[in-house]
């Protein structure tokens, strides 16, 4: 009877390399899984920056209760921390207020991304054309706003809007 062979063990550059190889793909692993984006909320891009106020755009076929969830997460952060409004990549709205960089934020929700551009919001503010400020009004599809003593959210803006959310906050925040 023929017997094969023991079989050679592996060289140790061959072992390295699995070695590295595995790690590799574990770390990798490891990184999606931390890094995958938040799934509770609809993706949101911070489109424009106007003071205190922020334009946010979603995708147009964002659904209300998505929006409420993006409301919703942006008051526990006016609530809990306000500084983590940088992570959310809105600058300081009041970088020159000694008890904080985010004490008044108003965050507007589109899903037009062309009612949510700076030049849009900066005539909006400033109240120069009626019309535009109606189109601006009426394409808001969330609003939330943060003072030291109060804040608001609510889905809609001039029409019939739903309040989510409506009170006091802790102020100094």
């Amino acid at each position: 009877m023929e017997t094969s062979p023991a079989p050679r063990p592996l060289d140790p550059l061959v072992k390295t390399a699995l070695t590295i190889c595995i790690g590799l793909i574990v770390i990798t692993l490891i990184g999606m899984i931390l890094t995958a984006p938040d799934r509770s909320i609809p993706p949101y891009s911070v489109v424009a920056q106007y003071g205190e106020v922020v334009t946010v755009s979603v995708p147009p076929r964002t659904t209300d209760a998505e929006v409420e969830a993006l409301l919703v997460r942006f008051q526990a952060v006016g609530r809990e921390d306000r500084s983590r409004f940088g992570r959310l990549k809105i600058k300081p709205t009041t970088p020159e207020d000694p008890a904080g960089r985010y004490q008044r934020v108003t965050i507007y929700v589109f899903d037009n991304l062309g009612l949510a551009e700076e030049p849009v919001l900066r005539d909006y503010l400033v109240g120069a054309d009626l019309a535009a400020k109606g189109s601006f009004e009426r394409g808001v599809r969330g609003v939330y706003r943060v003072t030291p003593e109060t804040e608001f959210g609510a889905l809609g803006f001039v029409h019939n809007p739903r309040v989510l959310f409506q009170g006091k906050v802790g102020a100094g925040r």
